[in-house]
């Protein structure tokens, strides 16, 4: 075929597609050849000259990571002149190299070592003082360079440039003075620092955060997912003795995060070990907070909630997994016997919750992160997506200067993202709808002269760009539909939207923006007043639907929102709350509002990691585990299923939620008997259609994202 080529690589004959580097044909053959500056995700520079081969016609040795392959190429990689330039080049690297192996961190997992091992030179023939420099230098608050060991493979410096686009580490100097470093007077404070660190191939970059804290050969390393946000990058939790979770580590999931991580996601660990977690079960007693036995605790918060009947209420959590917040509303909803069951405190739009849930199952909502990447326009509604969901910002960035692609960004406030967008459409907070039907009319020729605070053409400009598309990829944020006023309006005028693109010919993927690491599955499972699991609304029908599921009727009526129940509980109208992994007493918008309400009910249980400012104010606070501790399922924001594991054990006589949720109903008197997570996930794949045919297993290392039926 055209767009492939036939080489000989040490006698072995290979077909790759045409552009295909050496160095990567000779990875298909399984023949290893030594690198450092080279990475898979980055443009080659051949920067090191570690992985020179011989090539048959070729007058000198070339470099096998910026070499592209040619028909009937023949590469040698196993000659001694070969194996003899690969010592030569680590001869010289290693002159200035400070031999500090037993204290560097990089120890035990650095290439330069393993290299050195493997084709280094058995002594050198060089003896002088090597070079000296301060050390070490902190180029922010989460990362410090020792220049010493750096080999100047420049890795670090082209991530920041070619990939996260923020050029804060740059190479200074020339020749023999080449230094890495930053510019005097600017921080180092990139959100994608850390992704430097895991790039260097020695000890040259390191993280403040895991310095000096464990050498590789102590460490457990186990696959799971980040808490921090809706993307769901995959992470390795590495932990020392399994008590102590030290570091996270990227786990490349080409479908979700591409090998990345954002600082939030990659230092944001101490939290697990940290000495101010609740260890003990708390039962206030003559108006103090007091250490109970777990048997106390939970006799006394089902006997709270369940004085308080139909006026009890729930909320559960985004950084809960499935199995979690899954138990939690069947607790509440069969237990307790309410349906004011939510997994947020915020206000919500009125019909809101209804059009998101719309968008769900009529697969409205049926786009995935890797549709960003191939779309020649990206409409980006309501989110900061820099912030919020990062590595999805690096996607983005990607597609903009890599692939060409032409991005539509509308947002109230100059994010970083409008830098990037063919067109900027900082539309007013508020006015979503009026904005959403603006941009709907002016692609059909009837744009108003003033939509969401912007003007005609400002509209028509956008109109222009998406009328010229092939390929759209509209990614809406949650908040634009169910919190922002007119929820159900702003989704119609979207439908309206990618109606007319698609009559027009364009494919357009659609994917909702979820800020949580757990908010599109704690919907998913039933985490909604007015919904049981699977977007079952709540009516007669589907009532005696989940009945017959779960042996045992839920409560037929329809339950209070979150924000509802705020309100209610100002006026007498809920009178006991349980909150499993939330603090809404710290809600920066709303504190004292909800403060306030929390402080007028009779009873409230908080289950949660930390004496929290809303714990603080309870009758019952639970010690529970992280995600590290317990074991699950999370689903982010493109609908992907995907596994956490138990990297270390429970914290003192803290305990997953799964555990305490089950403790609960037993005390209560009622038959909830699960041998396994996986049991649980499997009831879950029962109740939830869209989760049907999904198991702990097949999902995989690294997930399924659940089927949307249009």
């Amino acid at each position: 075929m055209a767009d492939e080529v036939n080489l000989t690589i040490d006698g072995r004959q290979i077909t790759v597609p045409k552009g295909t580097l050496v160095i990567e044909a000779a990875k298909k053959l399984g023949i290893e050849i030594p690198i450092f500056c080279y990475h898979p995700k980055m443009e080659p520079v051949g920067a090191c000259r570690q992985c020179l081969v011989e090539i048959e016609g070729f007058p000198k040795p070339q470099v096998s990571c910026s070499t592209r392959v040619a028909d009937g190429m023949v590469v040698r990689t196993n000659t001694p002149e070969v194996k003899q330039m690969w010592e030569i080049v680590l001869e010289f690297l290693l002159i200035n190299h400070p031999l500090d192996c037993p204290v560097c961190d990089r120890g035990g997992e650095c290439p330069l070592q393993d290299n050195t091992f493997r084709y280094g030179p058995p002594d050198s023939r060089f003896e002088h003082e090597k070079r000296h420099f301060e050390k070490p230098v902190a180029l922010s608050s989460l990362v410090v360079l020792d220049r010493e060991r750096c080999i100047l493979c420049f890795r670090c410096v082209r991530f920041q440039r070619e990939i996260a686009d923020q050029p804060d580490i740059q190479v200074f100097n020339r020749g023999y003075g080449d230094y890495i470093g930053i510019f005097p007077g600017r921080p180092f404070d990139s959100n994608f620092s850390g992704n430097t660190i895991e790039l260097c191939p020695v000890g040259a970059l390191l993280s403040s955060v895991f310095r000096f804290r464990a050498r590789p050969w102590e460490m457990t390393s186990t696959e799971s997912i980040c808490p921090n946000c809706g993307v769901g990058c995959n992470i390795r939790v590495n932990a020392r003795n399994f008590r102590r979770v030290v570091r996270y580590l990227s786990r490349d999931n080409p479908e979700v995060d591409g090998g990345w991580l954002c600082d939030r996601g990659r230092f944001d660990s101490t939290f697990i070990n940290d000495p101010e977690r609740l260890t003990k079960p708390l039962v206030r007693r003559n108006g103090e907070l007091r250490e109970a036995t777990w048997e106390e605790a939970l006799e006394a918060a089902v006997d709270g909630m369940k004085a308080a009947g139909l006026r009890a209420a729930g909320i559960g959590s985004a950084n809960r997994t499935n199995e979690q917040n899954y138990l939690f509303q069947k607790f509440m909803r069969l237990v307790i016997g309410t349906n004011n069951i939510d997994y947020t405190m915020e206000p919500m739009a009125p019909g809101g919750t209804d059009a998101l849930v719309a968008g769900l199952t009529s697969g409205f909502f049926s786009g995935s992160i890797r549709d960003v990447a191939s779309s020649d326009v990206i409409v980006s509604f309501g989110s900061d997506i820099s912030q919020e969901l990062p590595v999805l910002d690096l996607w983005i960035k990607k597609a903009v200067r890599k692939n060409g692609s032409k991005l539509i960004f509308a947002y109230p406030l100059r994010a970083e993202l409008a830098k990037y967008a063919s067109s900027f459409l900082p539309y007013s907070y508020g006015k979503e709808a009026g904005f959403a039907a603006g941009l709907a009319a002016a692609f059909v020729g009837k744009a108003p002269e003033q939509a969401g605070g912007l003007s005609g053409d400002e509209i028509e400009s956008a109109a222009k760009i998406l009328s010229e598309a092939k390929i759209v990829a509209l990614l809406v944020s949650r908040s634009v539909i169910e919190s922002a006023p007119d929820g159900m309006e702003t989704y119609r005028a979207l439908e309206s939207l990618v109606g007319t693109l698609e009559a027009r010919g364009a494919r357009v993927q659609v994917m909702l923006l979820v800020d949580g690491a757990n908010t599109q599955g704690g919907m998913d499972v039933g985490l909604l007043p007015g919904y049981y699991p699977g977007y079952r609304k709540i009516d007669e029908s589907s009532c005696s639907e989940i009945a017959e599921l779960w042996g045992a009727e839920p409560p037929p009526e329809p339950g209070l929102t979150g924000w509802d129940v705020v309100r209610e509980a100002r006026n007498g109208g809920v009178l006991a709350l349980w909150v499993m992994g939330q603090d809404p007493a710290r809600d920066l918008v709303r504190a004292k509002e909800i403060a306030e309400a929390l402080g007028k009910l009779d009873f409230l249980v908080v289950q949660d990691y930390f004496l929290t400012e809303t714990a603080r104010m309870a009758n019952v606070v639970l010690p529970s585990c992280t995600f590290a501790e317990t074991k699950g399922t999370f689903t982010n924001t493109e609908r992907r299923v995907q596994r956490i594991n138990q990297a270390i054990y429970p914290m003192s006589d803290s305990d997953s939620d799964t555990d305490i949720i089950l403790k609960a109903a037993f005390t209560a008197g009622a038959q909830f008997e699960y041998g396994r997570i996986e049991s649980i996930f499997e009831e879950i794949a029962r109740v939830v259609p869209q989760y049907g045919g999904l198991t702990f297993d097949s999902i995989g290392p690294f997930g399924r994202q659940w089927e949307v039926r249009r």
